[in-house]
C-alpha cells in the first residue's frame, strides 16, 4: 500500500535500520526490565520515567545520579549500557536484510542519490549485522557516533551535513512514527514502512508523506 507525492527532486535518503532495512527482533521488554531492575540499586525509581524510550530512560537516570555522585552515575551508565548492548548483540546474530534492500541502495547511489543510515542501535551490533549482510551507503551513524540520538533532530542533521544535502531535498524512511516525526522536525519529507513496529493506525497520527508495504517499493517514487 502506498500513497504520496512526486519525489523526483530527492537528493538524499536517510534510512532507519532495524525494521526498515533489516529484519531484527530486539527484546525491548527484556531490555527495559533489566534497566528497570538496576534503578533501585542506585536509589532510583521508575517514577516519572515510564513513558521514556530505553535510551532516554538511561540518560534521565544518569542526570539524576550526576547531581549526587559522578562516579555512581558513570557506574550506572556502564551497567545499563552493558545490559542493552548484550541484548542488541544477541539480536544481531539473527538479523537478516530484507531481500530487496541491497538492490534498492545500489540503484539509489547509481542515480546519484546519497544514502545514509541513522540508527539508535549500537555500533557493535550494526557492524555484526553488516558483516553478514553487506550494504552500500555513504554515511552510517549509530548512537555511538552522535551526541544526541533520534528523535533528537541532531542525529539526522549530522547525517545531512556529512552527505552535503539540504533537508528540503531529503527523504527520511523508517518503520516507527518517531522516524516520521524527526524527519519532519528537520524539514525533510518522510516515508513510513510497514515491516517493523509501525502500523497504519499509528502512522495515521503522524501523517507521513508516503506509506510503503516494504522499503523496496520506494524505487518507483525515486525515478
Amino acid at each position: 500500500m502506498s500513497f504520496g507525492p512526486d519525489l523526483g527532486d530527492i537528493e538524499a535518503v536517510l534510512f532507519d535500520l532495524d525494521g526498515t532495512l533489516v529484519h531484527l527482533t530486539i527484546d525491548f521488554g527484556r531490555m527495559r526490565a533489566e534497566v528497570k531492575a538496576l534503578l533501585p540499586q542506585y536509589g532510583l525509581s521508575m517514577e516519572g520515567r515510564s513513558t521514556l524510550y530505553i535510551l532516554e530512560l538511561i540518560e534521565d537516570a544518569v542526570r539524576e545520579l550526576k547531581a549526587q555522585d559522578e562516579e555512581r552515575a558513570r557506574a550506572f551508565r556502564r551497567e545499563a549500557e552493558a545490559a542493552i548492548v548484550a541484548i542488541e548483540l544477541e539480536a544481531a546474530d539473527e538479523a537478516q536484510v530484507y531481500p530487496e534492500v541491497p538492490e534498492l541502495l545500489r540503484r539509489l547511489r547509481e542515480r546519484g542519490i546519497r544514502v545514509a543510515i541513522v540508527t539508535r542501535n549500537c555500533r557493535a551490533a550494526v557492524d555484526r549485522i553488516l558483516a553478514e549482510n553487506p550494504l552500500v551507503y555513504d554515511v552510517l551513524l549509530t548512537r555511538d557516533e552522535v551526541a544526541a540520538v533520534k528523535p533528537d533532530p541532531e542525529h539526522l542533521l549530522t547525517a545531512l551535513r556529512l552527505v552535503g544535502v539540504e533537508p528540503q531535498r531529503t527523504l527520511m524512511v523508517g518503520d516507527h512514527p518517531m522516524d516520521v516525526q524527526v524527519g519532519r522536525a528537520v524539514g525533510a519529507r518522510a516515508a513510513a514502512v510497514l515491516t517493523g513496529v509501525g502500523t497504519l493506525e499509528r502512522f495515521s497520527e503522524v501523517q507521513p508523506d508516503l506509506i510503503l508495504a516494504r522499503v523496496g517499493d520506494l524505487s518507483e517514487y525515486l525515478t
